[in-house]
């Protein structure tokens, strides 16, 4: 197992011991059950807990990024009862970009006006 992988599981194990939960995606993979004569079929079981695993490792996704949310909703409350007004960002807008584009749509507007109908009567300037 690779380290990205095994820091992964480490701190989704530790996630889940704080939520009170007991099984994560590593220790479900690593299960092995017992034969018995009639028993289920092995390969049945562990498509199944492939399957579980899935949902674990979007369960754990989801549970990551929802508390990644929850701490920047914290840090913006607390900034607000401090009297700290957030910063909000906006896209920097270059006004000389803005013109050029302007001017370029209006003379493609007139070559337009010119390849359709050259009758003016149809035009509002």
């Amino acid at each position: 197992m690779d380290e990205h992988m095994k820091r992964r599981l480490d701190k989704q194990k530790k996630l889940f011991r704080q939520l009170g939960i007991q099984l994560d995606a590593l220790s479900i993979h690593e299960k092995e059950f017992s034969n018995k004569l009639r028993g289920y079929d092995a390969e049945e079981v562990d498509s199944f807990l492939d399957d579980v695993i899935k949902d674990y490792e979007r369960f754990y996704a989801t549970i990551s990024d929802l508390m990644d949310k929850w701490q920047e909703q914290q840090i913006i409350i607390r900034d607000l009862k401090a009297g700290i007004k957030p910063e909000t960002e906006r896209p920097a807008i270059d006004p000389v970009a803005v013109e050029e584009v302007v001017a370029r749509l209006e003379a493609d507007v007139a070559i337009l006006k010119k390849r359709i109908r050259p009758e003016q009567q149809f035009y509002i300037d």
